[in-house]
């Protein structure tokens, strides 16, 4: 009994003596953990390509070093304003599905939750590439995280809708020749 007194005593000063911010961290093998990633922040700002940029968060896991949101987010926003992937751009590439390889990768293995600045960079890059649809869908799902996007961003993802709904381009042309499913195509000639 006197030792669960004394255990429970002692604990809170024993917990705070290592919560401090200078305290070492170790991984699940016993390896420290470096937490400082301003180095790191300051290389993936400097990537031409996005690439390069997703090496330097593999160069930070070879060396101990989780990436943190500060980070992700430089990466997202590399992913966003950078012309490619490489130099010589990937056919089928896309920078959406990166970034949401990027957002998938912050929640679910690190446990970091996107904050309002990684889901304008994603809503940034659809308003660019005029995916009004998909732009639709980012400003729904930010707004159920309770996270409220740029009004700006917003409005131009409506112009872009608006604009391709005047110029008759707001639903796939790709669509729009191909015959319904029960369409006898012979009969018709096509």
């Amino acid at each position: 009994m006197a030792l669960r007194i004394a255990s429970a005593a002692i604990r809170p000063t024993f917990c705070r003596a290592f919560s401090t911010p200078l305290a070492k961290k170790y991984d699940l093998f016993g390896y420290e953990v470096n937490p400082d990633t301003s180095s790191y922040v300051a290389k993936i700002k400097k990537c031409e390509f996005y690439d390069d940029a997703g090496e330097v968060i593999v160069e930070m896991n070879l060396k101990n070093t989780p990436p943190d949101l500060e980070t992700y987010n430089a990466l997202l926003e590399r992913i966003c304003n950078t012309k490619s992937k490489r130099s010589e751009p990937v056919q089928g590439e896309s920078k959406f599905c990166a970034m949401m390889d990027v957002l998938e990768e912050m929640d679910h293995r690190n446990g970091i939750k996107p904050n309002v600045e990684s889901w304008n960079y994603v809503l940034q890059d659809l308003v660019s590439e005029k995916e009004f649809r998909l732009g639709w869908f980012a400003i729904d799902a930010m707004k159920e995280m309770k996270i409220e996007p740029k009004a700006e961003l917003v409005k131009l993802n409506d112009e872009n809708a608006a604009k391709a709904k005047n110029d008759q381009t707001d639903f796939p042309s790709s669509l729009r020749r191909q015959p319904p499913l029960t369409f006898d195509t012979q009969a018709w000639g096509m």
